[in-house]
């Protein structure tokens, strides 16, 4: 017979069980920014779980917050999906940022969307997976599925919502508002909501090359 575990070590094996009002402890993996991973409640992106992004509009940063991500995960040869994309994505941009090109792949089917991502991680290859919610109301049945199949996976899933659709309850680990600069707003997650702006180091960056172009001879 087995020998029996103590109570408090199978609870540390459950990501998915709050206690009173403390959340366990998640398997994450970094963002590529410092000051990002020390904002987020786990120290980086949670690993098979879902993260809901609310941007004030398309095209607000939500690529440009995980392209460091990105870049690491297909540098160590994992694809990465981006499905959906409202926007053609720039693969100079991309190239630039570090992305291997040919690890990345790009699903242009919105009616698709959300079987595309589930498919993507039940697959159990993708280093991460990045989806864009169709245009209008929000499928809660596929948003479950979706969480489903990220719990059967090791990858970061993120799903994110156009301007004024509205979240489903759900278990995501994350649900995040997103502003340009970009400024980060947790919505959901362990704590108090509290906010994050990455843009002033590089704002600040800017400026000092931009000087010091101007000084130079």
């Amino acid at each position: 017979m087995p020998e029996a575990q103590p109570l408090q070590h199978l609870l540390d094996q459950r990501s998915d069980l709050w206690r009173g009002r403390r959340r366990p402890q998640a398997r994450c993996t970094g963002s590529g920014r410092a000051e990002l991973d020390a904002w987020l409640p786990d120290g980086g992106w949670p690993c098979g779980r879902l993260v809901e992004i609310l941007p004030a509009c398309l095209g607000s940063g939500e690529l440009d917050l995980l392209m460091p991500l990105l870049a690491e995960q297909t540098r160590q040869g994992q694809p990465v999906m981006l499905i959906a994309p409202p926007l053609v994505p720039c693969p100079q941009r991309l190239h630039r940022a570090g992305i291997a090109l040919d690890r990345l792949v790009v699903v242009r089917a919105p009616d698709q969307a959300l079987w595309a991502a589930e498919q993507s991680l039940k697959s159990g290859v993708c280093g991460s997976v990045l989806v864009w919610h169709p245009r209008g109301r929000v499928d809660a049945r596929s948003i479950r599925r979706l969480q489903l199949a990220a719990r059967e996976s090791d990858a970061p899933a993120f799903v994110c919502y156009r301007r004024h659709q509205q979240p489903p309850p759900s278990l995501s680990a994350l649900r995040l508002g997103l502003e340009p600069g970009p400024q980060l707003t947790l919505l959901r997650g362990d704590g108090p909501t509290r906010a994050l702006h990455l843009g002033r180091a590089n704002v600040i960056e800017l400026a000092v090359r931009r000087r010091q172009s101007a000084s130079a001879p």
